[in-house]
């Protein structure tokens, strides 16, 4: 016998701990410090000047790589200014010349020209593209007060020109010149890490995948919020009805807060961490399969023996609900969700409930009689384990899909190829019998989807001809029928492929 008072209790303190858990990040990526930076003495006052960090990592535990071979050119200057601002291309060439070795580089003498005629690009590319050193080709032009400085960076190999321009005042030459220069170097650096080594291809994921924009945050607030106001009215509901009470007074009020709980809640989690939709439909999963499933196995399994059946249903129902938001929370703080991965949840949850429900008509031999707490067991531990796997396994909305319909398709398909075992008056090993068949079309449909969906390993589909070489039937619309201005399609069953 159930105490109904020491269930409405514990149904009361898991939704207490639920509340609180529900409110965990979905994922969190420690912030992280940004690497010291390796500066010399130009470089130390353009960090002064309020310039941002180098993006060289010290301490990194890698072998140091050879010092690489830079040219400094001489400072171009426009014709009209060659006079004035000689003095200022002079020092800048020093300037330079020191800032690059505090970068790192290897200045190399040979190379420089003593011209300050302005380069041509494509010259300079050439340069560039014939050797292994990087070329650094600075220029002034004086613009009033201002001078516009210019600096060109060709590495060895390239195809194009790294340019900065800047307009600045006289005095602030030297540490802007400074920091575009360390720019531009760090850049190189970045892209040259981000390159795969030479022979390999990045992964078609990175390769592949573009960005326009920058995704809006928290693109999970709808559903979140629709999901989070639903439950809220049901918890409501449920604290009403297992009461006993059945007083429209208190009903609307509680449904009201409920509502307004929930909707409130799922707002604050949404301004306060990122909620993505696949991240809201998971812990949608652990609010609706778990508090029904704790209402179908307490009716199976508890309500003959109860004194309130109704009232502890309820309570039942709150406690299922309260331990699936726990743990959908916990399983949201390992990373984020996929599209594929929340799916899978939902999946698990529904695929369950059939599977628990035949595994009750195998054990008892009756079809006759809904396998109420089957059910209920099913859905608990299919959306748990589904769940769980939903952390670890990378999978896509589709593959899951696919899974879900070839299982539905083979139960279905089994159970109507043995139902003549179920006609009339049949005994227990008869719909033993059918239940059996049944759940392995279930099992041998989802097999045969899974094998399908599964990626081919590299150079599998050319290591042998395809199974569809010869084509695929396509049933649907194969032609057009008109008559004036009327017009009807031709439905039809056709063969599309290649003829052999």
């Amino acid at each position: 016998m159930i105490d109904p008072r020491h269930l409405r209790g514990l149904a009361s303190a898991l939704a207490l701990v639920a509340a609180f858990t529900a409110a965990l990040p979905a994922s969190a990526e420690p912030a992280r410090a940004s690497p010291p930076a390796r500066v010399g003495r130009v470089a130390q006052a353009a960090q002064r000047a309020g310039s941002a960090p180098s993006a060289q990592r010290a301490g990194s535990g890698q072998p140091a790589r050879p010092a690489r071979a830079a040219v400094v050119l001489p400072t171009a200057l426009a014709p009209d200014a060659a006079e004035r601002a000689a003095p200022l291309a002079s020092a800048l060439d020093g300037l330079l010349s020191d800032t690059a070795q505090d970068l790192g580089l290897s200045v190399d003498l040979e190379g420089r020209a003593a011209s300050r005629s302005p380069v041509d690009e494509a010259e300079l590319l050439e340069r560039a593209r014939s050797s292994d050193r990087l070329f650094i080709a600075p220029s002034l032009d004086l613009r009033g007060d201002e001078v516009e400085l210019r600096l060109a960076l060709a590495s060895g190999g390239a195809r194009s020109l790294r340019v900065r321009v800047e307009r600045v005042a006289r005095d602030d030459v030297a540490v802007r010149a400074a920091v575009m220069l360390r720019d531009l170097v760090a850049e190189l650096d970045g892209a040259a890490a981000a390159s795969p080594p030479p022979g390999e291809e990045a992964p078609c994921a990175e390769r592949c995948r573009g960005r326009l924009a920058t995704p809006a945050r928290s693109l999970g607030k709808a559903t979140l919020a629709a999901n989070a106001t639903l439950y809220g009215g049901l918890v409501g509901f449920s604290i009403q009805r297992s009461s006993g009470s059945d007083d429209p007074r208190l009903l609307y009020p509680l449904l009201a807060v409920g509502a307004g709980i929930g909707l409130g809640g799922a707002i604050i989690i949404a301004e306060e961490w990122d909620v993505g939709v696949a991240d809201a439909w998971y812990l949608g999963s652990g609010t609706w399969w778990p508090t029904i499933a704790g209402h179908l196995i307490y009716q199976g399994r508890f309500a003959e023996h109860a004194e309130e059946p109704i009232e502890e249903r309820w309570a039942a129902g709150l406690i299922g609900g309260a331990a699936g938001i726990t743990l959908a929370a916990m399983g949201l703080s390992l990373g984020r969700m996929s599209d594929g991965g929340a799916l899978l949840a939902q999946s698990g949850g529904g695929l369950g409930l059939m599977l628990g429900g035949l595994v009750e008509w195998a054990a008892r031999g009756d079809v006759q009689r809904t396998p109420i707490a089957g059910m209920g067991y099913g859905a608990a531990l299919g959306w748990l384990a589904a769940a769980a796997a939903a952390t670890q396994l990378d999978v896509t909305a589709s593959e899951v899909l696919t899974v879900d319909v070839g299982a539905l398709l083979g139960g279905l398909g089994a159970a109507a190829l043995a139902s003549p075992l179920v006609f009339d008056a049949p005994t227990e090993a008869q719909q033993r019998a059918w239940v059996g068949a049944t759940a392995g079309g279930f099992l041998l449909g989802a097999g045969v989807a899974w094998c399908v969906t599964r990626p081919a390993a590299a150079g599998a589909r050319s290591a042998g001809p395809s199974w569809n070489r010869f084509g695929l039937p396509m049933l649907g619309v194969i032609g057009e029928s008109v008559v004036g201005s009327r017009r009807a399609p031709a439905l039809g069953l056709g063969w599309q492929g290649a003829i052999p």
